[in-house]
């Protein structure tokens, strides 16, 4: 064995020795903890609490191995319900198993989804499943794309306008999440100014890139950067670079933070219009429900309704799904179609065109009865058999009345009447 004592580093090995820093046990922990999204976090803490919960309620023992906690599993999964007695959809019932999973491999190294001692108890789960979209439960509700006579409104009714501090912040905000199809609520109160630029093509026209990559829900460590949408110029008083830019402008130079809080009182030669704070998380969840209320919209919409908007609209103008994909972030083809669905507008003009078949038929019908009935005005009345007879009885002896007879006789004329 060689001695510490024995060994001889040269300069240059001790100057390769300091490129590593000392790390912690704690600082390790949190590298770990901050290898998930913030979303897989509270799923699992939500799935951990709801676990312990039911154990209480049911007076039941923590399980100590295997065994005991896949009997234990088996009776939530039948017995779960909602703090208000309803049952948990089947999506909800799949989002608190994987939060199982993810808490008691963390805690125990336990997979109860794959390892031979849970198969019981995930076939209850999968019967449970099959109950669930039997009865109804299985249905994803998703959030509603803004319909496009709201989508006039919002760039009509003032909530877009570049000539206020809050209204300038509405409109970037919203044309950020359209654009880059973002998230509901993912990161929005940790993008910076520097996320993005601003860039001129070749032909000369501008266009906003994001050009830093951040760890998403469905793109973690081990993913590829995402590509990533751009929002380019358009020209006119709505142009959302124009808008981008001003907003840049006016924002405050001591906050790194690309979403900050309006002043409320600003002046016509103001450079700064906004606070050297960042705007809440919160508030920041909630910016296109309060859009809504400020425009008067036919419905409360949700930050998502607008991922939700741009992912129609794609659809709808004939993108392929892997270039909108490469634009939203999804994974599979199968979450893009969830968004492409029937609109109002489109059910309208469907109905209205199935409507308008079925009434032209029925017109069509009713004009050939007209016709037919038109016609047999001119045509003599149909007479039934004993019509006839008594008509041709009446004639024959209005026949016999008027017509005379006359016979001759010899030496003398006779007439009979």
């Amino acid at each position: 064995m060689i001695s510490k004592s024995n060994v001889k580093f040269t300069d240059s090995e001790v100057r390769m020795a300091s490129r590593f820093a000392s790390s912690t046990q704690q600082e390790i922990e949190k590298l770990l903890e901050d290898k998930d999204s913030e979303n897989t976090k509270r799923s699992t803490k939500v799935a951990k609490e709801l676990f312990y919960e039911y154990l209480k309620e049911k007076n039941i023992q923590e399980p100590h191995d295997k065994k005991e906690l896949a009997q234990v599993l088996k009776s939530f999964y039948v017995e779960a319900r909602k703090k208000d007695g309803s049952f948990y959809s089947m999506g909800s019932l799949k989002t608190l198993r994987f939060g199982f999973n993810r808490h008691f491999k963390a805690v125990r190294g336990v997979d109860i989804m794959s390892e031979e001692e849970f198969s019981e108890a995930n076939k209850v789960f999968a019967a449970k499943c099959v109950q669930l979209k039997k009865d109804g439960h299985a249905k994803v509700h998703h959030k509603p794309p803004i319909a496009d006579a709201d989508l006039k409104k919002l760039y009509e009714s003032g909530v877009f306008s570049t000539d206020f501090p809050k209204t300038l912040l509405n409109k970037v905000f919203f044309e950020i999440m359209l654009c880059f199809c973002r998230r509901g609520r993912q990161n929005l109160r940790r993008l910076r100014k520097s996320d993005f630029v601003v860039k001129t093509d070749s032909t000369g026209a501008k266009f906003v890139s994001k050009v830093v990559d951040e760890l998403t829900k469905n793109h973690r460590e081990d993913d590829e950067a995402e590509e990533g949408g751009i929002m380019c110029a358009v020209g006119g008083p709505f142009c959302p670079v124009a808008s981008f830019e001003k907003y840049l402008h006016h924002l405050n130079p001591e906050n790194e933070f690309l979403f900050q809080r309006p002043k409320k009182k600003v002046t016509a030669d103001s450079d700064v219009w906004y606070d050297n704070m960042v705007v809440g998380e919160r508030t920041l969840g909630e910016m296109m429900k309060q859009i809504s209320n400020q425009a008067k919209l036919s419905m409360d919409y949700t930050n998502h309704s607008i991922r939700a908007t741009a992912v129609t609209i794609l659809d709808k103008s004939g993108f392929e799904a892997r270039h909108i994909m490469s634009v939203s972030g999804h994974r599979s083809e199968s979450s893009i179609r969830s968004y492409s669905k029937t609109d109002e507008s489109t059910k309208k003009r469907m109905s209205e065109t199935l409507t308008a078949a079925a009434v032209s038929d029925v017109s069509a019908v009713s004009s050939r009865n007209q016709l037919a009935e038109r016609q047999c005005v001119n045509l003599s009345p149909i007479l039934s058999l004993s019509q006839e007879e008594h008509i041709m009885r009446d004639v024959h002896l209005s026949s016999h009345s008027q017509v005379s007879k006359q016979f001759t006789f010899h030496n003398c004329s006779v007439i009979f009447n």
